[in-house]
């Protein structure tokens, strides 16, 4: 399928009454949720990319590592390793991966911020947060997030989520690069295997 063949889902409405006055603008609101839905999506193809090194089933893959308290940057690390060790013949699948995973790590970032920090009450396209609660530095416990930031960065995510799954069939050798190119015509190497 070509990127044209693609119908996004019609814009969203708000349905519902804001019942308290807190945080950003409801246009911001709706851009956090997809951004942690975006998120949530990039960290199951890691953690079938964890299974996988592993060499275990998803299932049990999870289990190890609710009980061994493997956070997913202990995952990431691990799959870091791995992948230069997995002797695919595919060393460009290998470097896309490793560029891909450093992406998602300064994502992560934003993504902290947005979980952990607290919203300013804000209308309009810039919102602020405060990191009151465990501030490393007062120099730096304040930020804003502008609306076409936050939504660029949803973006970033499905291109990261893309580029694991792409790499992530080569490494495992369930395609090659060259299968996965002659199905996603009309587009660029650099677009599918990249964010």
């Amino acid at each position: 399928m070509s990127n044209d063949e693609f119908v996004p889902r019609p814009g969203f409405t708000i349905d519902w009454a804001r019942q308290f006055d807190v945080g950003p603008s409801d246009e911001h609101l709706h851009a956090i949720g997809q951004f942690i839905v975006n998120y949530s999506a990039v960290e199951w193809q890691l953690a079938e990319l964890f299974a996988f090194f592993l060499n275990m089933s998803v299932p049990d893959a999870q289990k190890l590592s609710v009980e061994a308290n493997i956070s997913m940057a202990g995952m990431i690390r691990y799959i870091q390793v791995r992948i230069t060790e997995s002797g695919t013949s595919d060393n460009q699948a290998i470097d896309d991966l490793l560029h891909t995973l450093k992406v998602f790590d300064a994502v992560s970032m934003i993504r902290h911020k947005i979980v952990h920090w607290q919203w300013g009450l804000n209308e309009g396209p810039t919102a602020s947060l405060t990191n009151l609660i465990k501030p490393k530095s007062p120099a730096k416990s304040n930020t804003t997030l502008n609306i076409d930031d936050l939504r660029n960065e949803c973006l970033k995510l499905m291109k990261i989520l893309q580029a694991i799954a792409l790499n992530g069939e080569i490494i495992r050798g369930t395609m090659t690069r060259a299968q996965i190119l002659e199905i996603r015509t009309d587009t660029s190497p650099e677009k599918l295997f990249r964010p």
